[in-house]
C-alpha cells in the first residue's frame, strides 16, 4: 500500500487557484477528522480476547477480519455485529460504534468529494506526481467506503 500521507510539495505558481487551495484545505481537515474517528473507533472496540466477555459465535460473513500486516493506517474491516459479545456494556458500546462509523462514513464521503474536486483542478492535472497522489487517496477512500457499506449490510447473527 501507499505510505505517503501528505501531498508532495510542488512548486507554487505565482497565482494559485483558489479552488485548488480550498479543496486541499478541505481534504486536510477531513483527513484529520478521519484519523481522529478511526482512533476513537479503535478505542471503543473491545480487544479481540477478553476473558470477561464471551463473544457471539459469528457466521463466516460476519466474522471479524483484519487487513494484511502491511496496512498503512491500521485500517480494520471489523463487522460490528460480530464484535458484540455478552458483556453488559456490549450493546451500548455497539450503538456508540455504529454512531462513530456513521460519522466516519460521512467524513469519507467528504474526503471523496474534496479529492474529486482536486482532480478537476488545472494545477493538479498539470502535476503528474500530485495527480497520482490524489488518485491514490481517492482509491483508498472509495475502498474504505465500500468496506463500510459491506459491514453495514452484512446480515445479523
Amino acid at each position: 500500500m501507499h505510505t505517503l500521507i501528505e501531498p508532495p510539495t510542488a512548486p507554487v505558481r505565482p497565482y494559485p487557484h483558489h479552488s485548488h487551495d480550498l479543496a486541499l484545505q478541505k481534504y486536510l481537515l477531513l483527513n484529520e477528522q478521519h484519523e481522529s474517528l478511526r482512533q476513537h473507533l479503535d478505542e471503543l472496540r473491545p480487544p479481540r480476547q477478553n476473558s470477561l466477555c464471551t463473544p457471539v459465535s459469528a457466521s463466516p460473513t460476519t466474522s471479524p477480519t483484519r487487513m494484511g500486516s502491511n496496512s498503512r493506517r491500521g485500517q480494520h474491516n471489523f463487522s460490528l455485529l460480530a464484535r458484540k459479545g455478552s458483556c453488559p456494556d456490549s450493546e451500548v458500546m455497539g450503538d456508540e460504534v455504529a454512531v462513530e462509523e456513521a460519522k466516519l462514513c460521512d467524513v469519507n464521503e467528504g474526503i471523496k468529494r474534496a479529492l474529486t474536486e482536486l482532480l478537476n483542478c488545472d494545477t493538479v492535472r498539470a502535476d503528474r506526481a500530485f495527480r497520482t497522489w490524489v488518485q491514490c487517496r481517492l482509491m483508498d477512500t472509495e475502498r474504505e467506503l465500500r468496506s463500510g457499506r459491506r459491514r453495514r449490510s452484512a446480515p445479523g447473527p
